[in-house]
């Protein structure tokens, strides 16, 4: 990892610690959306109905009890800033330190790139014409289009999430069905239809079933558990970096913790290249 009290780095010693602090709130945030979370679990928000249908059918729907605390989407939200703060910071201070000037060269056009196809790398190009061309080229290469799973490369991810972020009040979180854990006698519940995972709203059918005459629906011959955890409501699936198709990097859970570790060494990559252009120029 870059030491940042080495000698070479006393030039931008503020715009590191800035960044490491932006880093260190992301992982504030995420452990309070994960306490939020957990919260909100414990205290039951959700429970399973039971309606008969004029079909003889009977219908399992979702009634939510508690909406979700809005604390949730403000933590995520605000991780977010921090992760895509934290690498304009990075560039920035990389810009100082190989120019020797603060204000760098270009300042006021200096952004950390997101780009999606190398039409964008190229028509922005000129945004980084002051930066050396192994900062350039190590910029490049993490992009999402050079990425062998685009869909899956963080940058694309963080870059999308803050995207919708900043144009929203508050981002649009949902429970997502994660899995059916179900035990059904079969010769008395004869199960029609199941849910796929998934976003599931206030009210939605999570499965229909038809009990035979003259039985009762109880534990002993019908037992459904569902597992739940929190998602962006427009999440998509998509074919992932070992060939199987998933939310990228699963749950919302795990997609936070990736970003935070890409942007991590993004940012410590970056300043590394940066720190051996300077010494080369001493």
């Amino acid at each position: 990892m870059t030491d940042a009290l080495h000698p070479v780095f006393k030039p931008i010693a503020f715009e590191v610690r800035l960044m490491l602090a932006r880093l260190a709130r992301a992982e504030q945030h995420y452990k309070t959306f994960g306490s939020v979370w957990d919260e909100y679990l414990d205290d039951h928000p959700h429970v399973l109905d039971r309606r008969p249908e004029n079909d003889g059918t009977l219908s399992i729907r979702l009634r939510r009890a508690k909406p979700l605390p809005v604390e949730l989407s403000l933590a995520f939200g605000e991780l977010l800033y921090e992760l895509r703060a934290a690498l304009d910071n990075c560039l920035y201070a990389v810009a100082v330190l190989v120019s020797g000037e603060n204000p760098p060269p270009s300042a006021a056009r200096l952004e950390w790139p997101v780009r999606i196809t190398p039409a964008e790398w190229q028509s922005q190009a000129s945004r980084y014409r002051d930066l050396p061309n192994d900062v350039v080229d190590a910029l490049e290469a993490i992009q999402p289009y050079r990425a062998e799973a685009p869909d899956w490369n963080c940058l694309a991810i963080l870059h999308e999430l803050a995207r919708v972020d900043r144009h929203r009040s508050v981002h649009s979180l949902g429970l997502y069905l994660a899995e059916f854990r179900l035990v059904a006698n079969r010769e008395q519940v004869d199960v029609l239809h199941t849910g796929a995972p998934g976003i599931v709203d206030d009210g939605a059918e999570i499965m229909r079933l038809r009990v035979v005459p003259g039985a009762e629906l109880s534990p002993d011959i019908f037992d459904l558990e569902l597992v739940f955890d929190v998602d962006v409501t427009d999440v998509q699936e998509s074919l992932g970096p070992s060939g199987a198709t998933g939310r990228p990097w699963g749950p919302l859970d795990a997609r936070l913790r990736s970003l935070i570790q890409a942007t991590r060494e993004y940012t410590t990559g970056l300043l590394d290249i940066a720190g051996d252009h300077a010494t080369k120029r001493q």
